[in-house]
């Protein structure tokens, strides 16, 4: 028995009521009289959930036996163990293979489609031309709308979607689904939910449980539903970052160089590595987000808005759009600038990472510098200024938050019940054919149905004040999303700028004045025409060259390229290379696979021992020339590096290797690579300074017993003897330059008679050392026993002197 008394205070009919329905529900289950409508919606939701589901379970499960089965069939087919790795390969389509270690000696094969270098050279003029057309809309009058944001993303979507049957449409097109799904179940949801509060109110146990039987059954498609979403949205955007982060990829590390050539144009791009890791994640996710928090209000403002339309009639949907409009253009003028900060907050963390790179990159250097306390007070200038911003942030947000919760929050709620309660209150509101059925007030009937369209309309603007109060917070979120795509768009134009042939590296000028003509394919060796040494700047061709204009033409000969540092040796090998621009000219020069270059710091990839002496090739390709281990151990005995094997044990050890080998190790391995390499031309840029003189010695022969042919970069003329050219850039006049051909008759003449001179020199040296000692006993004043003949040939001097003492 229940202690009425207990329930003071509380309306008598409604306990009454509750009473009522306890009982009823009782006498239900043990008469068993609740019966479901398997044709009802709920029921057929539940059952179409399950069998949907079980049919996807199938699928997948087909489909993973499908791929561990091709993944057998792979690791059978490829059963060298060192092929248990990462490596790669192109295919006859242009795609390219990556094998991708799994664990326990499995690997997994991936296809990467071969890059559209025509969408590329269309896509430029996107890029190009924007800046133009968004000031020429931008200075027409009577435009509606004219958004640069919008602009910018409906040419990143090309990106993101390249064509219509792709994998990202259907995943956007699946979204669409369920978000509309969503809407129609909350409709059910809303109705069901009246249909109960009107059972309850009406002591009906039967249809209550029925009703409570169909919400349980109904919030399994739901939470399907909700889930699906979520999952949607996450493949979506992972789906967005791939095709993204592929295509910047493809112009970033192409054979254009564009990877070095956008560090020229640093001014315009910083941390280039934030904005493809970050930037690029952010904008995706963002994107993705944005689209499924502004898709399904936007969704339910419609569904709802029809379905109460019929309830509320159309003033109360108007006054509710009303409402909406004025709050918009209030949080619109209130809102602040969000996508700024999201843009300077990603600009101070990229710096604040970088700092914290190159401090781990020179930690050893700057150990030797004992540079810890200036290094800590660059950090902590960083971290300042990023904490400065993010407390800038949090403040405005803050500020911001409360008048965004007020408004949205309490606000719209209260218009809500408002509007939810002006059927039940006026009469006039009411539909006229709702009129007739409703005949007395007092009624229990009519207000039961009352209470089932307060409860139904009431969730419904509740739902409808959510939606609106949704796609009023996104406001915040287009602002964030703005700068992210402004600045991924910025990378993008970047890209496309130094991706283009005519890249003008920075010229402020506007204009592109680099004519010089590169002829490749040129078998008879390395051949320069009039081409200045320019460094490549915002002056472009009018800026002092380094040198004077290069004339010379090296035929299968090996040529050192002397003078100090600074003069511009180095900046020669950049522009044979083709990391800086020929503003003037004829340069002619093997292909670009025939030459090596050989740069000052050594550089060592991420790998096993290998890699290092292969690098740039991968192991697949190295196989597919024919190569194999014992030929590599050929190479490191050819460069005296054999002991690596025992000291490291194999070939497939990974380490960090610019930290495993010395100086002297590093410059013999780069000279493994150009065995391995076997170019017709190698560049080498102070590549043997680090090794002893009987090692450098060796290397050089090596190279020429191998019949290589060198040009070598140095400021040391000991090492002529090795070379057939010498060309010299003088100290004393900038630009000046002097080409000797040490093999012609002149230059052997000149350096037997100097090699006389030094001979002559040579044999009175006996003569000079009893000089010294005269010289010494006469200073200390022992003249009795000095005999210093009356003349001799001093070496600093050409003539003869008389010497007479006391």
């Amino acid at each position: 028995m229940i202690n009425i008394s207990r329930l003071a205070g509380y309306n008598k009919q409604d306990i009454k009521n509750v009473l009522l329905l306890l009982q009823e529900l009782v006498i239900t289950y043990k008469d068993n009289k609740v019966k479901l409508n398997y044709q009802s919606r709920p029921v057929i939701l539940f059952l179409s959930t399950l069998i949907t589901t079980a049919g996807l379970g199938f699928y997948f499960g087909i489909r993973n036996i499908i791929t561990r089965y091709n993944e057998y069939s792979l690791n059978r087919r490829l059963r060298r163990p060192s092929l248990i790795r990462q490596s790669s390969n192109i295919l006859k389509n242009g795609s390219r293979e990556i094998f991708i270690p799994k664990g326990k000696g499995t690997v997994t094969r991936i296809i990467i489609p071969k890059p559209n270098n025509d969408q590329y050279a269309a896509d430029k003029y996107l890029y190009k031309d924007f800046a133009r057309n968004q000031e020429i809309l931008s200075q027409q009058k009577g435009l509606i709308f004219n958004s640069k944001f919008l602009n910018q993303l409906t040419i990143i979507w090309r990106i993101l979607i390249p064509k219509f049957y792709c994998k990202n449409t259907s995943l956007l097109l699946s979204q669409c689904f369920f978000l509309i799904f969503r809407t129609w179940l909350s409709l059910l949801v809303a109705k069901l939910d009246g249909q109960i509060v009107k059972n309850l109110i009406a002591a009906n146990g039967r249809k209550f449980s029925r009703d409570l039987i169909y919400w349980l059954l109904i919030a399994f498609p739901a939470s399907y539903t909700n889930a699906a979403i979520k999952y949607l949205e996450l493949r979506l955007a992972l789906g967005f970052r791939t095709n993204l982060t592929r295509y910047i990829h493809d112009m970033y590390l192409d054979k254009t160089m564009a990877y070095y050539k956008i560090d020229l144009n640093s001014s315009e791009i910083e941390n280039i590595d934030q904005y493809i890791t970050n930037d690029v994640t952010n904008f995706c996710q963002s994107l993705c987000g944005l689209f499924s928090s502004m898709g399904k209000p936007f969704i339910d403002l419609i569904f709802f808005s029809v379905y109460l339309r019929d309830n509320l009639g159309t003033g109360a949907i108007m006054g509710i759009f009303a409402n909406y409009l004025i709050t918009a253009i209030l949080l619109k003028r209130a809102t602040p600038s969000f996508g700024k900060l999201s843009s300077e907050k990603a600009h101070l963390e990229g710096v604040y990472f970088n700092r914290h790179l190159d401090l781990m990159t020179n930690s050893e250097e700057i150990g030797f510098y004992k540079g810890s306390l200036i290094e800590k007070f660059k950090l902590s200038q960083n971290f300042k200024k990023l904490m400065d911003h993010a407390t800038k942030e949090i403040n405005i947000t803050a500020a911001y938050s409360v008048l965004e919760d007020y408004v949205l929050k309490y606000t719209w709620s209260a218009w809500g019940y408002i509007f939810a309660g002006l059927p039940v209150f006026l009469d006039e509101l009411w539909p006229a054919e709702d009129k007739k059925k409703v005949q007395k007030e007092n009624d229990s009937a009519s207000e039961r149905k009352n209470m089932r369209q307060f409860i139904t309309n009431k969730r419904l603007l509740l739902s409808l004040a959510d939606a609106g109060s949704r796609l009023m917070y996104s406001i915040k979120d287009v602002n964030i999303l703005t700068g992210y795509t402004d600045r991924v768009f910025n990378l993008l134009i970047q890209l496309h700028k130094v991706h283009s042939p005519r890249f003008d590296y920075g010229d402020k000028r506007g204009i592109s004045d680099i004519h010089g003509t590169i002829q490749n394919n040129y078998h008879d060796g390395l051949r320069f025409e009039n081409i200045p040494i320019i460094i490549p700047t915002s002056e472009g061709s009018e800026y002092t060259p380094l040198i004077n204009n290069l004339n010379f033409t090296i035929k299968h000969k090996n040529m050192l390229i002397l003078g100090s540092n600074g003069c511009g040796k180095t900046s020669i090998a950049r522009i044979v290379a083709g990391l800086w621009p020929l503003y003037k000219g004829l340069l002619s020069k093997p292909n670009d696979d025939d030459i090596f270059y050989l740069p000052q710091k050594t550089y060592f990839t991420t790998g096993n021992l290998r890699d290092q002496i292969i690098y740039p090739h991968t192991y697949t390709e190295m196989l597919e020339m024919g190569y194999n281990d014992d030929y590599l151990y050929h190479i490191l005995r050819e460069v005296k590096l054999e002991y690596l094997l025992k000291r490291e044990g194999n070939f497939n050890v990974v380490k960090d290797w610019k930290d495993v080998f010395s100086g002297g190790e590093k410059q013999r391995m780069s000279i493994a690579r150009v065995l391995f390499k076997n170019p017709k031309l190698v560049i080498l840029d102070e590549s043997t300074n680090a090794v002893s003189t009987d090692v450098e010695d060796y290397l050089f022969e090596l190279l020429i017993l191998k019949k290589i042919p060198f040009i070598t970069l140095s400021h040391r003329p000991l090492l002529m003897k090795y070379h057939d050219y010498i060309l010299e850039i003088s100290d004393e006049e900038k630009g000046e330059w002097k080409l000797h051909d040490l093999t012609s008759e002149e230059n052997l003449q000149s350096i037997d008679i100097e090699i006389k001179e030094i001979e002559e020199k040579l044999s009175q040296i006996d003569k000079w050392e009893k000089r010294k000692e005269d010289i010494d006993r006469y200073l200390d004043g022992k003249y009795d026993d000095i005999s210093i003949e009356s003349s001799i040939v001093l070496p600093e001097r050409k003539s003869s002197t008389t010497t007479t003492t006391k």
